[in-house]
């Protein structure tokens, strides 16, 4: 077959990139125009045959000491299985590097390396033999990052299989029994969600950081969530979990005058029949969901009192939807409102969405790659039951081999000096 290695237009692109089973929002057009508003040189890469796109990747350009790194984050798009286009991309790639200005090339395909259940235990085989593949062609295959980071997309991620699911009870159906449980919890809270509107972004930057300094990593920036908010448009979701504490107390004030009224009558039983114990075991039942609803509300009235406001935010997430899957991104709790379970309430809702625009997966994203209990965000994930993947990783090669060995060399003086 002939190929063709050329640019595309935006529309050729996309149109490639929506009905591709490796698209991914990082290889999506919006993600293009979200990186050059951020300052980014960038290219729509493909290959035709025919006339007909076959191949297709978003290329991003980054300065660096003595040229420029090009990079492709989970791409490119195009038929693995396909050995001879794989080496026709990747080596007119690297020409196309070469011939502006690339000093290396840093490639990190949407390509999965193994799946493994909640316990890190693989399932099937792993995928080695692309990496080899790689290799074949020129790439040096770079060590896989140990942890979780936000410099670049992750190494292993969490999915969950849309595929059976059908509506609510099936969804709900579908998690684990914690799940289930802070769901029931959280239900008794009245918690509202609210779509937030640009206005509110800074709101939501604060939420991120007050939790990314929580947890010891780095936030995107104010700009980065404006940015994605006016490119991405009706297929980014930013959410917030809101509590009303007036509310909350009225209703639970409400419950206490229903158990009171129950609490007469049996009282009434027990006085009538004081050797019935089911009396006894009703009413002391019944006294302790009371005493259980007087410590929500003064709960409640304390930390309305802490805020110096009616209304607080408990949690919040941005979410990016895709023709292949939804993406969970950027989130956020306040640690004094963790009782309240808003993060279990949000991702409920968001699967449950997922699920009736059709999609087939819900992408959770990140996730350390560490199954010793030591990552609280993949123990909050496997609650809504799905697998873990970790990709092939990342590849690099030079293009420019005598610059990048002085690069190297001066980056190896810098680092010392």
């Amino acid at each position: 077959m002939l190929y063709k290695f050329t640019e595309l237009t935006k529309e050729e692109y996309t149109n490639f990139e929506k009905n591709s089973s490796v698209g991914t929002f990082l290889q999506s057009s919006e993600q293009a125009e979200l990186l050059q508003k951020r300052g980014y040189k960038i290219w729509l890469l493909g290959v035709k045959a025919d006339n007909k796109v076959v191949a297709a990747a978003l290329v991003m350009r980054e300065k660096v000491h003595l040229g420029y790194i090009f990079s492709i984050d989970r791409g490119p798009m195009l038929d693995f299985n396909n050995h001879e286009l794989l080496a026709f991309f990747m080596s007119n790639f690297v020409k196309f590097s070469r011939e502006n200005k690339g000093l290396y090339i840093e490639i990190r395909p949407n390509v999965t390396l193994k799946i493994t259940n909640n316990h890190g235990e693989t399932i099937g085989e792993e995928n080695t033999s692309f990496i080899e593949e790689m290799k074949s062609l020129g790439f040096t295959h770079l060590p896989f990052v140990d942890g979780f980071t936000t410099a670049g997309s992750p190494e292993w991620e969490y999915i969950k299989d849309l595929s059976e699911l059908t509506d609510e009870k099936s969804v709900r159906a579908s998690y684990n029994k914690k799940a289930q449980y802070y769901l029931k919890k959280n239900a008794q809270f009245g918690i509202q969600l609210r779509q937030l509107s640009r206005k509110d972004l800074p709101e939501f930057k604060e939420l991120t950081q007050k939790t990314a300094n929580r947890l010891h990593y780095k936030d995107k920036n104010l700009n980065f969530y404006q940015t994605v908010y006016d490119v991405y448009g009706d297929n980014a979701t930013f959410i917030f979990a809101e509590l009303n504490f007036d509310k909350y107390i009225n209703e639970e004030t409400e419950k206490i005058a229903q158990l009171d009224e129950k609490l007469a009558k049996i009282n009434q039983k027990i006085e009538k029949y004081p050797a019935n114990d089911k009396f006894k075991r009703q009413y002391a039942e019944f006294a302790d969901q009371k005493k259980q609803h007087n410590k929500r509300i003064l709960k409640a009235a304390q930390q309305k009192k802490d805020a110096g406001k009616a209304t607080v935010v408990v949690a919040g997430a941005l979410f990016l939807q895709q023709p292949q899957e939804m993406n969970y991104l950027y989130s956020g709790t306040y640690e004094e409102y963790m009782d309240y379970y808003g993060p279990y309430q949000i991702q409920d809702v968001m699967i449950n969405e997922a699920v009736k625009q059709g999609l087939k997966r819900y992408n959770f994203y990140g996730i350390a790659g560490k199954f010793d209990g030591s990552d609280g965000v993949l123990g909050f994930k496997t609650t809504f039951e799905g697998h873990a993947r970790q990709l092939v990783g990342n590849f690099m090669m030079p293009v420019n081999p005598i610059k990048y060995k002085f690069y190297r060399l001066l980056k190896k003086m810098l680092g010392r000096a």
